[in-house]
C-alpha cells in the first residue's frame, strides 16, 4: 500500500450509464433463462424517455426465444425499479410507462454450430482481475468499496426516509490514503423545495455509518473531524438521471471495477452473456486474484489474461502479487 492519495467514484441505480447497464444486464438474463446457452451481445442508450437497444440476441432452437416486447417491459420495470415516476418521495422524470423504447435487433434461434462452439472465444480480449486482502471490503480496494457502499447507503436512505425527497440519480467520490478516509464528495438529486439540511445531514449520517463498519473491521481507521466532507457541492440537484444526461451502457468501466489505483483491460461485460470472452476472462481473472488472497500466498495480487479470437483458454497469463505475511490456518 502506497501512501499516496487512492480515489474511486460510484454512482447510484438511477444514474443514466448505470440505468442503461441495468437493462443491459437483464436483457442477457432474460435471454439465458429461457435458452443457457443464449448468445447475447448488446448495447443500451438513453435521454429523456428514449431508450436504444440495439444488438444481438440468439437464444431458442427452432424460434426466437426473445421478443421486441420483452425489451420494452424490461426497460420500464428498470427505470420503476430505480426510482422514477411517481414514488414516495416525489415524482422523479421520466415516467417508466411514457417510454419511447426503440431497438435494433438481430433476433433469433442459436444455430447448432455456433451452440456447439459457445466457449471458444470470438473475439481478442485483454482480461484483469483484482484482490486484496480486507473481508469487509469484498477484498476490494478500500477506496473503491467505499464508493460503492456509500452509493448503496444513499439509495437505501431514499428508500427508507421518503421524507428527504431524495431521487434515484446519484454519485459518490471517495478519497483515501492509506487506511484513512480523506474526502468524500456526494451528489443527491432530490424533489424541489427539500430541507437542505436534512438532506446534507442525512447523506452523510448514512455514509459514516457504513465507514464506521470498516473501522470496526480494522480496514479503515478511526474517522476524524479531518475528513473533507462536501454533499451537492453545485448546488440544487433537481434534474437528474436520462432528464439532465444521456446514458451508454459499458461506460463505467473503472468505477464498475476496482477504481483508478488499478488497470483494467478495457472490456465492458454488461450486455454480454457470461460466456462470451470479456465476462469470461475477468470473471477468471478476479477468481485467480482472488485465490491468491485467500489462501495467504499475497496481501494483494492482479491478474492479466490475454485471449485471441479462437481460444478456449487464455493463452497468456501474468500474475503480479504482494507477498503477504499473515498466517493462514
Amino acid at each position: 500500500m502506497t501512501d499516496r492519495l487512492r480515489f474511486a467514484e460510484a454512482v447510484c441505480a438511477g444514474h443514466p450509464d448505470r440505468l442503461a447497464d441495468t437493462i443491459a444486464d437483464r436483457i442477457v438474463k432474460l435471454a439465458t433463462e429461457r435458452d443457457p446457452d443464449a448468445l447475447v451481445g448488446v448495447e443500451v442508450a438513453l435521454h429523456r424517455n428514449v431508450v436504444f437497444v440495439d444488438g444481438r440476441i440468439a437464444a431458442g432452437r427452432d424460434e426466437s426465444l426473445v421478443a421486441e416486447s420483452d425489451i420494452a417491459t424490461i426497460a420500464r420495470q428498470a427505470y420503476a425499479d430505480a426510482g422514477y415516476g411517481k414514488t414516495p418521495s416525489g415524482t422523479f422524470l421520466p415516467d417508466p410507462e411514457a417510454l419511447d423504447v426503440r431497438t435494433d435487433f438481430c433476433l433469433g434461434p442459436l444455430p447448432e454450430d455456433e451452440r456447439a462452439i459457445r466457449d471458444v472465444s470470438d473475439d481478442q480480449s485483454i482480461c484483469v482481475g483484482h484482490a486484496v486482502w480486507g473481508p469487509r471490503a469484498g477484498h476490494r480496494p478500500l477506496e473503491q468499496a467505499l464508493a460503492t457502499d456509500f452509493a448503496v447507503a444513499i439509495e437505501q436512505l431514499r428508500k427508507e426516509s421518503p421524507e428527504l425527497g431524495l431521487g434515484p440519480d446519484g454519485k459518490t467520490l471517495v478519497v483515501v490514503r492509506n487506511k484513512t478516509l480523506v474526502g468524500v464528495s456526494l451528489s443527491v438529486q432530490h424533489a424541489p423545495a427539500i430541507d437542505w439540511l436534512a438532506l446534507t445531514r442525512e447523506a452523510r449520517k448514512a455514509c459514516e455509518a457504513v465507514a464506521q463498519e470498516y473501522v470496526e473491521a480494522g480496514e479503515l481507521a478511526s474517522l476524524t473531524k479531518d475528513v473533507d466532507w462536501l454533499v451537492n457541492g453545485a448546488g440544487a440537484f433537481e434534474i437528474g438521471g436520462p432528464e439532465g444526461d444521456n446514458g451508454l451502457s459499458g461506460k463505467k468501466l473503472v468505477a464498475q471495477a476496482y477504481g483508478t489505483a488499478v488497470p483494467i483491460g478495457g472490456g465492458a461485460t454488461f450486455g454480454k452473456d457470461s460466456r462470451k470472452v470479456d465476462p469470461r476472462g475477468q470473471t477468471l481473472a478476479r477468481q485467480l486474484a482472488l485465490k491468491e488472497v485467500l489462501e495467504g500466498r499475497a496481501t494483494q495480487a492482479t491478474v492479466w489474461l490475454a485471449y485471441r479470437p479462437g481460444d478456449v483458454a487464455p493463452h497468456w497469463v501474468e500474475i503480479a502479487s504482494t507477498p503477504s505475511t499473515r498466517e493462514t490456518h
